[in-house]
């Protein structure tokens, strides 16, 4: 057993932050061409797509669990799960209900729902907002119920219904950004998020094309 910690949260202020989620598209965008262009969040096992991340996050005790804590990621690790926390030596978080974005203190960020029962990818978001992202892009974040794997150890099944409430509480949210200055992209195709401008990945990071950047190196499912 490990004991929790001490660690002193990074400064990404006025940095992109790219926030992968689990939506199928993080398997099929080309994430590589994010890679040292800007600050990154996977969540979960999003991560193996994304190898080079700097963050790691995720809610669900029973993922960490079931992977270990994942010791092949080297990046910061982070959870609201005090036990996965205290078991694997990882960042804990806390967090308070609903989809709004916590500014203060740094480490509590909202969890997604205003009744509870929030999602990874909002507490993903806040916590790059409070680290200084002044500009966030989302990949894989279709928000309709799919996963990029149809089967994830330790991750509950599906409630689409709550996948919904999910997608309605974050759009109804996108005037706390805008009300900080925080730019926030949408690069995810098909997604059900209305109130964040879409612009392809490639787009997004056009920049790169034709350079060598990094290839997640680690092995898929």
């Amino acid at each position: 057993m490990t004991s929790t910690p001490a660690v002193e949260w990074p400064d990404w202020s006025g940095q992109t932050a790219l926030i992968v989620g689990t939506g199928p598209s993080a398997a099929t965008l080309p994430l590589h061409l994010a890679a040292d262009r800007c600050k990154c969040v996977a969540i979960k096992s999003a991560w193996k797509f994304a190898d080079w991340a700097d963050v790691l996050y995720g809610i669900d005790q029973g993922w960490w669990l079931a992977n270990r804590g994942v010791p092949q990621f080297k990046g910061l690790k982070v959870t609201p799960s005090p036990t996965a926390a205290r078991v694997f030596g990882l960042q804990q978080v806390k967090t308070k209900l609903g989809a709004r974005l916590m500014l203060d203190p740094k480490g509590t960020v909202g969890c997604g729902l205003r009744d509870g029962g929030g999602h990874s990818g909002w507490q993903a978001i806040n916590l790059a907002v409070q680290l200084g992202a002044s500009r966030i892009v989302l990949a894989g974040f279709e928000m309709r119920g799919g996963r990029f794997t149809k089967f994830e150890r330790g991750v509950a099944k599906i409630d689409p219904g709550r996948i919904e409430r999910w997608r309605r509480e974050m759009d109804d949210a996108a005037g706390e950004f805008a009300a900080i200055g925080c730019e926030v992209v949408n690069a995810t195709p098909d997604s059900a998020l209305t109130a964040y401008p879409y612009q392809p990945f490639e787009e997004v990071f056009a920049w790169r094309s034709g350079r060598r950047s990094k290839r997640s190196t680690a092995t898929l499912p």
